[in-house]
């Protein structure tokens, strides 16, 4: 699964860029503001932007092990109960992301067949920024079924890498 793994990496180049585009909108705002006018819809921007960046970072940091994880109950467990857990765990979050997936999908979707636009000084039409959303989502669950794969196989698992 290299091809996911490349993906993965591709997403998060793009959230940095996504993040990165915040801070110049920001920072060109503060910089109008200072000559007495400002840039239209800015502040809408900086929030697609920081949508863009939060979705399309999940898949890099699944492949790197960055997402957090709460360990309390697998430090309770005996060690023979540990990979059951993560499959169960794991299949959990599979569920749960691809119902995530879906509805994020149908927003999008939603947001394209009724043309909706900003209601904002630029009229953009909202599915463009919108589908970030689905795209980070649908490869954030493609990461997950790879990882419960890997579970099932018994191969080390990302966060066994970090600690």
């Amino acid at each position: 699964m290299r091809w996911l793994d490349r993906l993965a990496a591709v997403c998060g180049v793009f959230a940095a860029f996504f993040l990165g585009m915040i801070g110049v909108i920001i920072g060109a705002q503060i910089v109008m503001r200072f000559m007495g006018t400002q840039i239209p819809a800015a502040d809408d921007f900086a929030a697609w932007s920081m949508a863009a960046s939060v979705f399309l970072g999940l898949p890099y940091a699944m492949l790197h092990g960055d997402h957090i994880r709460v360990v309390l109950l697998l430090q309770a467990l005996p060690k023979h109960w540990h990979k059951p857990y993560e499959i169960v765990a794991t299949a959990i979050a599979v569920l749960l992301t691809a119902w995530g997936t879906w509805h994020v999908a149908v927003f999008a979707y939603e947001s394209y067949i009724y043309n909706e636009v900003a209601q904002g000084m630029v009229r953009m039409p909202l599915w463009i920024p919108q589908v970030t959303m689905p795209i980070g989502m649908a490869l954030f669950c493609l990461m997950l079924v790879r990882r419960l794969v890997r579970c099932i196989r018994g191969e080390e698992l990302e966060e066994t890498q970090h600690g």
